[in-house]
């Protein structure tokens, strides 16, 4: 079981990254993973909408990249398919039961509770590295700790440093 210990760092802070592969930890690879997430904020739970777009060049393994942006792209469908099935699938079960005032918000809880496995299995066994964008910081998430501590070392003239919440920078 690989949790990911997070390193939040200001969103206006230029991350850098020790000079080894963020999957694999092979020194001096010559390509890089580009991890393109949306912005979260109380909006995002409330309204169902992702902020603006936060991009970052991650040092990686040209195969490593491959597999890091295919396990995020498989991650994407399954949770679009799994919201899906259970809108097309079980919705229609119920939905005459709720009031008609209740029903976007039935739906969403619907969804969201069959994507919460998925969720779960993610959260247990997390990606080597992925990116969670807040307004004002941004949370690199990496499974493995050496890593993670280099990569907090090398940005610690930012504004802060926080690993798994606790402020670290000077």
């Amino acid at each position: 079981m690989a949790m990911s210990i997070d390193v939040n760092l200001p969103r206006s802070h230029p991350a850098r990254f020790p000079d080894r592969c963020v999957v694999c930890g092979r020194d001096g690879p010559q390509s890089h993973a580009r991890i393109v997430t949306g912005t979260l904020g109380w909006w995002t739970w409330v309204l169902w909408w992702w902020g603006g777009p936060f991009m970052v060049k991650a040092p990686a393994c040209p195969g490593c990249a491959w597999k890091l942006q295919g396990k995020r792209g498989a991650s994407v469908l399954v949770t679009i398919l799994l919201a899906a099935l259970a809108l097309f699938l079980v919705w229609p079960w119920f939905k005459d039961t709720v009031p008609p005032v209740l029903r976007r918000w039935a739906m969403m809880g619907l969804a969201l509770a069959c994507i919460l496995p998925q969720i779960v299995i993610e959260v247990l066994y997390a990606r080597p590295f992925d990116v969670t964008a807040f307004a004002d910081s941004v949370d690199y998430e990496f499974t493995s700790h050496l890593y993670a501590a280099e990569f907090a070392v090398l940005n610690m003239d930012a504004a802060w440093v926080k690993i798994d919440g606790d402020d670290v920078s000077g």
